[in-house]
């Protein structure tokens, strides 16, 4: 009996660790959130059975990186309060195993789910740079509208120095769309690269305290959508 007690003692410690960084480390919700998202992604591509075991696995190995990252950030701070190099650079390399860990699988990841997308999924910005502009526009107008309101409301700063929106997101992610557009039909691992450039620009602005993450997303989205704009009325 003693020994099922510490074995439901040791799961219902394991959950609670779960839940407390799930709540307190943004990033890891970011990569569960996108883990969550792929793995539901994959199940409508009829996926070999190894293939997506591959894919679990490389969303595990994101995940215990990240765990790690914040284990060690945890253990440091609580030996360790006045400010050393040193301690620094252990953090930057914990940052550094996270990084490549979270490189390797989105290129891993699109290389298994590329072989399965529809024949047509080439096509798909080619079609957006093809559809009526004034659905674009709407959306814009409600994504302005929606950047306006929020920073009146948490009465943020000025447009150049943080505020809504990020305006080095908005730039970042207008290259990656511009980029996507060009290159997408026959070199779609282009774009993939530069979204990854556009996401750590846009995650440096948040690391480095500049904007928050609300911030970041609308000037990401407030970037794409003006250019696609730009391409639906003068691309053809």
């Amino acid at each position: 009996m003693a020994k099922k007690s510490d074995l439901l003692t040791s799961f219902n410690a394991a959950f609670r660790g779960f839940l407390y960084v799930v709540k307190r480390e943004r990033n890891f919700r970011i990569h569960l959130c996108a883990g969550v998202i792929v793995i539901i992604g994959s199940l409508f591509l009829n996926l070999p059975i190894t293939e997506f075991l591959i894919l679990i696995l490389i969303i595990t190995f994101v995940l215990i990186t990240e765990l790690t990252n914040t284990l060690i950030e945890m253990l440091i701070d609580n030996f360790v309060q006045e400010y050393n190099v040193r301690i620094k650079r252990i953090k930057d390399i914990g940052a550094a195993l996270v990084l490549i860990s979270a490189t390797s699988s989105v290129i891993i990841g699109y290389l298994i789910l590329a072989k399965h997308f529809p024949p047509n999924w080439k096509n798909a910005f080619e079609s957006i740079g093809k559809s009526p502009w004034y659905i674009t526009f709407v959306a814009l107008i409600i994504i302005s509208s929606l950047a306006i309101f929020l920073k009146f409301i948490l009465k943020r700063g000025s447009l150049l120095t943080g505020g809504m929106p990020s305006i080095h997101s908005g730039i970042a992610f207008s290259i990656w769309t511009t980029v996507t557009f060009l290159t997408f039909k026959k070199e779609p691992l282009i774009s993939l690269l530069v979204f990854l450039l556009a996401f750590w620009v846009a995650q440096s602005r948040i690391l480095r305290k500049i904007h928050k993450i609300e911030e970041v997303i609308i000037g990401a989205i407030l970037g794409i959508l003006i250019t696609v704009i730009i391409f639906q009325i003068f691309w053809r």
